[in-house]
């Protein structure tokens, strides 16, 4: 089969008179035949999101469900700067497609925070 995942974002930004607004959806083939979702809790020393259902990680969404000031980096290695893929403040989301990750790390800025995920196999 085909386009088993179908994908829809979009951007708008407007200062000093100018805008940018983009809005894309469209779909992607789902080789593999399975995916995971759930919430964890990430603290300030890193937690790994590894689920064994899914082999090869492919399409992921993350929405940090804190209420605070904080932040989550998400990154192939844990507490690792400059290897972070998003930073995620609390009440936002995101979504991107890896290039075959088995493991995600998640690092609080500061305490304990509750992330949401959903990782989709290729």
């Amino acid at each position: 089969m085909a386009n088993e995942i179908s994908i829809g974002i979009s951007i708008r930004a407007s200062k000093n008179g100018g805008v940018f607004k983009r809005s894309e959806t469209f779909t992607d083939d789902m080789t593999g035949d399975a995916w995971t979702a759930g919430i964890v809790d990430i603290t300030a020393s890193g937690v790994q999101i590894t689920e064994v259902q899914v082999g090869t990680y492919g399409w992921v969404f993350l929405k940090n469900l804190d209420t605070g000031a904080n932040y989550i980096d998400i990154g192939h290695t844990q507490n690792t700067a400059d290897d972070n893929l998003c930073r995620i403040y609390a009440g936002e989301s995101c979504i991107f497609k890896t290039n075959g990750l088995t493991a995600l790390w998640g690092d609080s800025s500061s305490g304990t925070q509750v992330l949401e995920y959903a990782i989709i196999e290729l």
